[in-house]
């Protein structure tokens, strides 16, 4: 089973799925709250190991409370049911933003369209894509 990536902890993007789920209706309680700085922070592929991970810090959490915020997040586009869950990766349909942070720490949001702009830029410059138009990015991150 392939395990979830680890992404790194930016305050932004917690913000922003926060904010996607505040304007879809959905309520924020210390325990989603909990559960969104585990999908952002830890290493998981089920919502089983959220709960596990979840749980120990929070004896109080039911593993109902993890299907039910997955669930949300998957309604706002911040995750994707696949083989395991995803964040967010990039599919056209789904992803809103990407976040890129810079040596000096800043963050910039791109919307998909921009780094599609800018992956087909570049590789045309470097002659990588021989003219063709870029049809999809995926990102896959080490876990070094």
């Amino acid at each position: 089973m392939r395990k979830q990536v680890r992404y790194p902890e930016l305050p932004e993007k917690k913000d922003m799925v926060i904010e996607r789920l505040k304007k879809q209706g959905f309520r924020i309680t210390k325990q989603r709250e909990l559960l969104i700085d585990i999908i952002l922070s830890e290493p998981w592929s089920c919502c089983k190991e959220i709960y596990a991970l979840a749980s120990k810090k929070d004896d109080g959490i039911g593993i109902a409370t993890v299907y039910r915020t997955v669930d949300a997040l998957e309604k706002v586009g911040a995750l994707k049911r696949g083989g395991s869950y995803q964040l967010c990766n990039h599919n056209k349909k789904r992803c809103q933003c990407c976040f890129v942070e810079l040596e000096d720490g800043s963050v910039i949001e791109l919307d998909y369209a921009s780094v599609e702009r800018f992956m087909e830029a570049g590789m045309l410059k470097c002659g990588l894509s021989k003219g063709k138009k870029v049809r999809s990015i995926a990102f896959i991150q080490s876990e070094e």
